[in-house]
């Protein structure tokens, strides 16, 4: 006889439950072993990725030290002006993880140094050198000191009227910027073992409840591991207005912290409705809202979301931030099916979503001035009860020749849409 004969023949029998007892110890015990390997898998490359996040902030944080040293102590180093030089690497003294900085005249002179019995000496060749790599006028290496401790130095060139006259360098102990993100992992290996303790917990429960109510014929032959590669999203567009013009009166300095600010406040409204954050490159920041068969308002978050962006810029604006950049962002809004994957070599494969609606969304961002929102014809029909709009002139979408529609949005009603 067949376990699922037997199974059947035991339905009417109250006091022989074994089957059914049987089945439950086997769907948790799988449920357990496939979310402890997931789980295991997942944190292993969340893990990755993180520290990878990490160490590129704490050399990124290296790196505006030097640009800031960089674009002080041209004037000074031109005038041989000591006091203003060693005035300024002491501000190094201040920054965590930081050993050492200090610049140099064109003849590798030591002009000033956070240690002041160097000064006056020419600069002595690094021993042991690792991993020297020179990108955007920033050379960086790895050497250990006689001490033991490694260090990663950062350089770059000092330049007046497009002449080179010097260059100023950091050095950052990685001893100390490892210790940093072990502290960080730690913290982040006890919140993904809460989420793993939990997910047990809902797994066994899951494999309780497929007990009671589930038919086990029905379970014979059916995929484990559903196919998520296709879903219904809604993409949000955000750029900046004449950015080009913008940036190229500023200095770079100023360019990076008014990017900044602006990319922190888009990101965080986009995750704090419920959506993803795909890229942010250049000036824009493209997010995704995606729908599911529990959570099918991915169009209203999305909608919602691209509204607070703008509330929540203007809020900066009034009280008194000076980022010109806060009152330039548009934003398109488009709807549609998109794919997702992983794309790239075994070596560097990353998560790629890839749809019409991403050329859409941009489009529709070109569409949008400064403070602006359009949406697609998609959009509006999903929510047309609950926003107020603008209708704008049709128009053609490059590499399409049927007329399309979009609308700027005015602002949200406070009512439901009908069903």
């Amino acid at each position: 006889m067949k376990f699922q004969d037997k199974l059947l023949s035991f339905k009417g029998e109250e006091k022989r439950p074994l089957p059914q007892t049987s089945l439950f110890i086997k769907l948790s015990a799988f449920a357990i072993l496939l979310i402890l390997i997931v789980s295991s898998l997942w944190t292993l490359i969340f893990i990755k990725r993180e520290k990878d996040i990490l160490y590129r902030d704490k050399v990124n944080s290296g790196k505006m030290v030097l640009t800031h040293f960089a674009s002080k102590a041209a004037l000074p180093l031109m005038e041989e002006d000591m006091i203003a030089l060693n005035t300024l690497v002491k501000e190094a003294r201040e920054v965590e993880g930081v050993l050492y900085a200090m610049i140099l005249d064109s003849h590798l002179f030591i002009k000033a140094h956070t240690d002041p019995a160097k000064i006056g000496d020419f600069l002595k060749e690094f021993e042991n050198i690792e991993n020297l790599i020179t990108t955007e006028a920033v050379t960086t290496l790895t050497y250990r000191l006689p001490s033991g401790t490694r260090v990663l130095n950062l350089s770059k060139p000092i330049a007046f009227m497009n002449k080179k006259i010097g260059s100023v360098s950091v050095g950052l102990n990685l001893d100390f910027v490892n210790h940093e993100i072990k502290k960080e992992m730690f913290k982040l290996i006890k919140k993904i073992l809460w989420i793993s303790v939990t997910m047990l917990i809902v797994g066994i429960g899951a494999a309780f409840f497929l007990t009671k109510w589930v038919d086990p014929s029905e379970k014979q032959g059916k995929a484990l591991f559903p196919e998520a590669i296709r879903n219904q999203v809604a993409v949000l567009y955000t750029g900046i207005r004449e950015f080009k013009t913008y940036a190229g009166s500023r200095n770079p300095e100023g360019v990076f912290q008014d990017l900044s600010e602006y990319f922190s406040i888009a990101t965080k409204v986009v995750l704090d409705h419920g959506g993803y954050v795909i890229r942010v490159a250049g000036d824009t920041v493209v997010g995704i809202f995606q729908s599911s068969p529990l959570k099918e308002d991915h169009i209203h978050r999305a909608v919602r979301g691209a509204v607070a962006i703008q509330k929540a810029l203007e809020f900066e604006k009034q009280q008194g931030s000076e980022n010109p950049l806060l009152g330039k962002v548009g934003i398109g809004i488009s709807s549609g099916v998109v794919l997702y994957g992983d794309i790239g070599s075994h070596a560097g494969k990353k998560n790629n979503y890839i749809g019409e609606s991403f050329k859409v969304a941009s489009s529709l961002y070109a569409l949008a001035g400064p403070g602006e929102i359009v949406i697609s014809k998609e959009v509006y029909k999903s929510i047309e009860h609950s926003v107020a709009v603008d209708p704008l002139p049709p128009r053609e979408m490059t590499q399409r020749t049927e007329a399309w529609e979009s609308f700027r949005l005015r602002n949200i009603v406070e009512r439901e849409p009908h069903v």
